[in-house]
């Protein structure tokens, strides 16, 4: 007998869309993302390739040595946590939207099947943002998209302060979620994608950048007081992608060069507060429409929540220079940097050179 229920029709039945709701909300799919930031928290250990799952994987005939003869160094491991706790966050920040959408457009369909929204959805960030943001627009963000509806009508006309702060520390990181998908600075999602499709980034930690707070001598000599003294923009492991501005951006043809910095701790941090968030919309989309008994639907984290994203989002991200004038305008965007509060233009009045670090 087949696990679900079939059709003669084209279109999937309302009580095959109950069973797919049912067996989808049945699972526990946060656990997916604590587990993948738990192993970037683990600290790296030496493998041993003659036990555990490296002993089943040279059983099948591969030599021992083509494990150890490649296994990247310790720094190279730690560059490889950053790079993957970028892309966790990227990955949760627009699963979160997606999943928030389904809910949302759920609301005002009836029949409709949380797991068949997310398989069918297949708008751009650009316009799943877009319906997001009108939506906030439109008013106070619902309580009852992270708690349960027998939840909300249970609380008094005038909800306690602190659930009502926590549902819009929840909202607040679903339009972090927003900024990371579709920021008016740094890309980081054209970074993530050229991650994903075709590994097409340079990922290093030997890159150094500094704001100085003086000027070069003119012998081209920079004085070690005035790098210690000046600003960081890019002073830990990062990610090198390189973008031609598609046909709508008004720079379009443009070539750039984005540099974006890869600490590991708070973008962490920034995936444990999404993963949280996913979890509440999740088990509150199973609360209100699982109908199963409650020990198979997933546990909601609560509504405790940690720090706001400005809390985490404190230093500066990286730069972006333009190496080409677009073919539209015959001009470029130059050189930026972004902080923490937003875009600083640059103005490049000089080529590039080397400079020549001296003691004072």
């Amino acid at each position: 007998m087949p696990l679900y229920p079939t059709s003669d029709s084209s279109s999937l039945t309302p009580e095959q869309l109950a069973r797919l709701d049912d067996t989808f909300f049945a699972s526990n799919p946060a656990s997916y993302w604590r587990a993948r930031i738990d192993d970037l928290l683990r600290e790296p250990t030496p493998i041993d390739y003659r036990s555990a799952l490296a002993a089943q994987v040279t059983g099948y005939g591969l030599d021992e040595s083509l494990l150890s003869m490649t296994a990247p160094t310790e720094a190279e491991r730690e560059l490889q946590r950053a790079l993957d706790a970028f892309a966790l966050r990227h990955h949760l920040a627009e699963s979160l939207l997606r999943l928030v959408h389904a809910v949302i457009t759920g609301w005002n369909t009836p029949g409709s099947n949380i797991w068949v929204s997310l398989t069918s959805n297949r708008d751009s960030g650009y316009e799943l943002v877009k319906e997001l943001r009108d939506f906030a627009g439109q008013g106070e963000v619902p309580a009852n998209l992270f708690m349960p509806a027998a939840d909300v009508k249970a609380l008094a006309e005038d909800p306690p302060s602190n659930v009502v702060s926590a549902i819009r520390m929840h909202w607040r990181w679903v339009q972090r979620a927003m900024r990371l998908l579709v920021g008016e600075g740094l890309e980081a999602s054209v970074g993530n994608n050229k991650l994903k499709h075709g590994l097409a980034v340079r990922a290093h930690d030997e890159l150094r950048v500094n704001f100085m707070a003086e000027s070069p001598a003119p012998d081209g000599s920079v004085r070690l007081s005035a790098i210690k003294s000046g600003s960081s923009i890019v002073d830990a492991r990062a990610i090198e992608f390189l973008e031609r501005l598609p046909g709508r951006h008004e720079h379009a043809g443009s070539w750039e060069i984005t540099v974006l910095n890869l600490r590991p701790a708070p973008l962490i941090a920034e995936a444990l507060m999404l993963s949280t968030v996913w979890a509440s919309v999740f088990a509150t989309a199973a609360a209100d429409r699982f109908v199963g008994p409650d020990e198979a639907k997933p546990r909601h984290p609560g509504l405790l929540l940690g720090p706001p994203p400005e809390a985490i989002v404190r230093e500066v991200l990286g730069y972006r220079q333009a190496l080409t004038v677009s073919t539209k305008t015959g001009t470029s965007r130059g050189l930026s940097v972004e902080t923490a509060n937003g875009i600083v233009e640059l103005k490049q009045t000089a080529p590039g050179s080397t400079a020549i670090i001296v003691d004072d």
